[in-house]
């Protein structure tokens, strides 16, 4: 199970700052000023501790590889962002034993899974794709 805890001590590690912050359209976004970064998270948007959760260890997977982008950068520059701040996530809090572990154990289903590390499920999805797909198509 991923803790809340866990995250935040993982943030407090990073030095990032985490604000309650109404950001548009979106439920968080993550700033870098001066190689500091904040995390801020309309509060009022996120519905469960799981989506929190999700929410958090993406972000800070922004700050922890530095793949922080500006508002009109190129649509391939943020996708690459975006999943490298996915794959800090998936490997920091989904690690690949754990989830062999879960499996072994008989969390075969998405859902399962998702109930399991306490992470939603598409979360777990992208942990799926990364360790089953992906890193199998870079060993080919």
């Amino acid at each position: 199970m991923v803790e809340l805890n866990t995250i935040f001590a993982d943030m407090e590690a990073e030095k990032v700052s985490l604000f309650p912050y109404e950001v548009g359209e979106e439920k968080s976004v993550t700033l870098e000023m001066n190689n500091q970064y904040a995390i801020f998270l309309d509060t009022f948007r996120v519905k469960t501790v799981t989506e929190t959760k999700w929410i958090l260890a993406h972000e800070l997977g922004h700050c922890a590889t530095g793949c922080t982008h500006k508002v009109s950068s190129s649509l391939d520059l943020v996708e690459k962002h975006e999943y490298k701040a996915n794959r800090w996530a998936i490997e920091r809090y989904i690690p690949f034993e754990k989830l062999s572990v879960a499996i072994q154990e008989g969390y075969a289903e998405k859902w399962q899974l998702a109930e399991y590390f306490d992470m939603p499920e598409s979360f777990i999805e992208k942990a799926l794709n990364y360790y089953f797909v992906t890193k199998q198509r870079k060993l080919a």
